[in-house]
């Protein structure tokens, strides 16, 4: 088995024209709130972008995006940030090319951490 490891957000955005796509299925689990934090809007924009990009035709993105009142003001990106977790859905029907989304629920847990909801893009 190989195992590949590396920044999922690249650089910059000339390097998205050399992802293909290569994946039925990718999820986003927890995570949005740190690369917001640490690459601000634009590193999120080109995460969703590769995502997209990383999708062969007719795949699903699985989103959890963490809530805008559990990011604290920490990161040299936090008073930038104009995209919401709240606006990530029309962002990625809008702007990235996703054709459809899906509001999935929230898994039951008893730890409130957990407790965010899952969204499913179509592609």
């Amino acid at each position: 088995m190989q195992v590949s490891i590396a920044n999922y957000v690249l650089e910059n955005d000339n390097l998205l024209v050399t992802q293909r796509p290569e994946y039925d299925v990718i999820m986003c689990l927890s995570v949005t709130k740190w690369v917001h934090l640490n690459w601000g809007d634009c590193g999120l924009k080109r995460l969703f972008k590769r995502v997209y990009s990383h999708l062969r035709p007719g795949g699903v993105f699985i989103l959890e995006p963490q809530p805008w009142d559990s990011y604290d003001e920490i990161g040299k990106n936090f008073h930038n940030i104009r995209l919401r977790p709240d606006q990530f859905s029309s962002y990625l029907t809008t702007e990235v090319g996703f054709a459809s989304a899906e509001f999935l629920g929230a898994p039951k847990c008893s730890i409130r951490g957990f407790q965010r909801p899952l969204y499913l893009f179509h592609k």
